[in-house]
């Protein structure tokens, strides 16, 4: 059987990325964990403490905030953009609902430059207020960064704080993810890993790769946080081992109830091209997943070389962490190997 320290061996020789971290997991222990490569360049080392940033995985913690808030009645699903923002009110956009920007059916498009045309928070909001309506709404995934803004802007105005606080105090503290945070301080940058060598910031380190949330200051709904492997086995081996439980999870008391757990990876998308639940991806053909995860795993990718997955029937998760963008982001190779990881996840742990 080939190891999983092996193939991640493999993937760096073969420059799928400088370097990276892993951890596979079941419900009550990490089953193994490993670094390997380089931060890039001359900066030494992966180590078990490298903090990557993790671009889209920042929208699971946004899935999970949401959720305790949902738990205190503060929202339902149907309410609506225009509901909690009033600058939505009298926009078409004021009735998407927040399942519609959780499952990304809303009529929202995708706009990939649009940090360039709206650099900083206020203009980059008012642009997705602006910006053109699908026609197809409510019949096709299309997956949007801006459906994750916007429900960063949710969370702050349901709590009246910001939303790194928000983050912090409802998933990060009780989960006792100590090493994942927005902005990380000067002090921690010796052991971030950079991302890309931009031609207009050059080598981004130690700040927001995705160009959005760097319009949005660094913290948004989209992305924006940064992690270790570690601290991310944290998050997914309680969702595997206390979702389909009787009790909540999380440090020192209950987190989320099992019941709300299952609403977020319910299906909500059949035939619309993609599985997605509530902020989380599900299995599919082709996915991230690769070929062995059951049908009802589900996890999140991230553009900067990050995925965390959970199949709940095999009793396992797994968290790679790259910089594949670095020094550059053409470099596609992370998306084969990534799905190689966990086929060898399950045929090393599996049942």
């Amino acid at each position: 059987m080939v190891s999983i320290e092996s193939y991640i061996s493999r993937c760096v020789s073969e420059g799928a990325f400088p370097g990276a971290a892993w951890a596979v997991g079941g419900k009550e222990k990490i089953l193994e964990q490993g670094f390997r490569g380089v931060l890039g360049g001359n900066l030494g080392p992966v180590g078990p403490d490298t903090i990557y940033d993790i671009a889209s995985l920042t929208k699971i913690f946004v899935t999970l905030g949401l959720m305790r808030q949902f738990e205190e009645g503060l929202f339902r699903l149907e309410d609506t953009l225009g509901f909690f923002l009033p600058y939505f009110s009298g926009n078409p956009k004021g009735d998407i609902t927040i399942r519609e920007l959780l499952t990304h059916t809303s009529a929202l498009h995708d706009l990939p430059r649009l940090y360039r045309l709206a650099p900083n928070r206020e203009e980059l909001l008012e642009a997705i207020s602006l910006s053109p309506l699908r026609r197809d709404s409510g019949t096709r995934v299309e997956y949007t960064c801006e459906g994750f803004i916007l429900l960063g802007e949710i969370m702050a105005a349901i709590d009246g704080a910001p939303l790194d606080t928000i983050i912090r105090e409802r998933v990060l503290w009780p989960l006792g993810m100590r090493d994942t945070c927005y902005r990380p301080p000067p002090s921690l940058l010796e052991r971030i890993a950079p991302t890309e060598d931009s031609k207009s910031r050059g080598l981004i380190r130690g700040e927001v790769h995705d160009g959005k949330a760097w319009a949005m200051g660094g913290v948004s709904g989209n992305a924006g946080l940064f992690s270790t492997a570690a601290d991310l086995a944290k998050l997914a081996s309680r969702v595997l081992a206390k979702g389909w439980e009787a009790d909540g999870w999380g440090e020192g008391g209950a987190f989320l109830r099992p019941a709300t757990i299952r609403m977020t990876v319910k299906n909500y998308s059949p035939g619309m091209g993609a599985n997605r639940g509530l902020g989380w991806l599900l299995a599919g053909k082709g996915g991230p997943g690769g070929d062995l995860m059951t049908e009802g795993s589900f996890g999140h990718t991230g553009f900067t070389g990050t995925s965390i997955w959970i199949d709940p029937e095999q009793g396992l998760y797994g968290v790679l962490l790259s910089n594949r963008i670095h020094p550059d982001r053409n470099n596609g190779k992370i998306f084969r190997c990534r799905q190689i990881f966990h086929n060898l996840m399950i045929l090393n742990y599996g049942k």
